[in-house]
């Protein structure tokens, strides 16, 4: 069974060694060396297995009403319906945004993503252009392909 926990600056040593473990799985680094990982433990989950993190996901509210989706990796092993992980996880980063009147969330993700892609077209974001980024975006330099999704803020 797939569980969402807070990020623990003490889980940092296995996220990096989860996150080692996904890079391997491509010819070309999916990380900037040249950027520094960003660290802040704010609105930043994991997901475990037991014991075992297996996936971890981040939201940066950058604006009143906007954020951008960071870090968003599954374990290979942990990939795909059968678990959920990576819905678990969206889950958790739409009831955080909902609560923080978050009406757009954005991400940038790298083209040779395009399961990712297929994936987060299937989840309403809609693929956009890098000049149609809104300003205060928190881009990686290694993201060059972009998107956006508009969330149903609840009535009032």
């Amino acid at each position: 069974m797939i569980t969402i926990h807070p990020f623990e600056k003490a889980l940092q040593l296995e996220v990096n060694e989860m996150m080692r473990a996904i890079d391997s799985e491509f010819e070309i680094s999916i990380f900037n060396s040249n950027q520094p990982t960003d660290t802040s433990i704010d609105n930043y989950w994991i997901a475990k297995h037991h014991t075992e993190i297996v996936g971890t996901i981040k939201v940066i509210q950058f604006d009143a009403d906007c954020a951008v989706l960071k870090s968003m990796f599954v374990k290979k092993e942990f990939r795909g319906k059968e678990l959920g992980t990576a819905q678990l996880l969206l889950t958790k980063v739409y009831d955080w945004c909902s609560s923080a009147g978050i009406s757009h969330i954005y991400l940038g993700t790298m083209s040779q993503f395009k399961a990712a892609h297929k994936w987060n077209e299937k989840n309403g974001f809609n693929r956009i252009s890098k000049k149609d980024l809104p300003n205060g975006f928190v881009n990686s330099s290694v993201d060059d392909v972009f998107f956006v999704k508009t969330l149903q803020q609840p009535a009032t």
